[in-house]
């Protein structure tokens, strides 16, 4: 029961914050504010994509068995500490997010006008997929608020992830620059920072091991590394924040013609 608490507050904070953070976004654009439908479409959709990637990551792991295990393990240290995350946390995780954030485009494709609401988008599936994570870990109520500053990460990065895509369809509208490249930047991007922060983080086998056996110098290089890669991430978050902010008009102003954007 106690359990259950702290996940309900722990989902009600994440919504709490992130929700303002996100009204303050939608009320920012000039060009017409989105309808309430295609605010919470894609929030929902993020919700449902944490679902699913957790559960396909949990059973990628039972399959694998002890013998898949055993050989993991058996690879050096370093790659284990950002393969680890890329496998089962990252990849999956972005790639579901990514599939979420192209449906509200198929759904919405004759409403969305701009870059400005593609970044709306990946940022409310990044909102819905954070509410999911933090009510399924908040086993404790501390770690909830240990979590606070990076809370708006997986925000920031599907805001980074609805931009590429943005700019990817405005130029192919427009015939105004590279498209290809705009829609892999859009998925590589954020699998890498994900990784990247991950490995510092959840999965710092550099720390965890190193203090298993002893290993002070593996330990002192992994904290190292944990304390860059946490610090950065945070101030990614934030300056993703601020960054939309201050560069709101120019993603309002590239306008995507009002046709089909997406084969659905």
């Amino acid at each position: 029961m106690i359990t259950i608490i702290q996940q309900v507050i722990a989902g009600l904070i994440t919504t709490g914050i992130l929700g303002v953070l996100y009204m303050r976004m939608i009320k920012r654009e000039k060009s017409g504010q989105i309808g309430i439908p295609q605010a919470l479409f894609p929030i929902i959709l993020g919700i449902v994509s944490e679902i699913v990637s957790s559960r396909l990551v949990i059973f990628v792991m039972i399959s694998l068995g002890q013998e898949g295990s055993a050989k993991f393990n058996e690879l050096p240290i370093v790659a284990r500490q950002f393969l680890s995350p890329f496998l089962f946390a990252a990849f999956p995780e972005e790639f579901f997010k990514l599939i979420m954030v192209i449906i509200t485009l198929c759904v919405f494709r004759k409403k969305v006008k701009n870059v400005y609401e593609y970044i709306l988008i990946g940022a409310a599936v990044g909102i819905g997929f954070s509410i999911a994570e933090d009510y399924s870990y908040a086993s404790e109520l501390a770690s909830v608020f240990i979590r606070l500053p990076m809370l708006p990460g997986h925000m920031a990065m599907d805001m980074l992830m609805g931009e590429f895509l943005g700019i990817a369809m405005y130029n192919k509208k427009n015939n105004a620059g590279p498209v290809a490249i705009f829609n892999i930047f859009a998925l590589v991007v954020p699998v890498i920072i994900h990784t990247l922060y991950d490995a510092g983080s959840t999965g710092n086998f550099m720390v965890f091991e190193g203090a298993a056996n002893g290993n002070n110098v593996m330990v002192t290089i992994g904290s190292v590394y944990a304390l860059v890669v946490i610090v950065g991430f945070i101030v990614f978050s934030f300056r993703m924040i601020i960054r939309f902010k201050k560069n709101g008009d120019k993603f309002d102003n590239m306008m995507i013609n009002k046709v089909e954007q997406y084969d659905c």
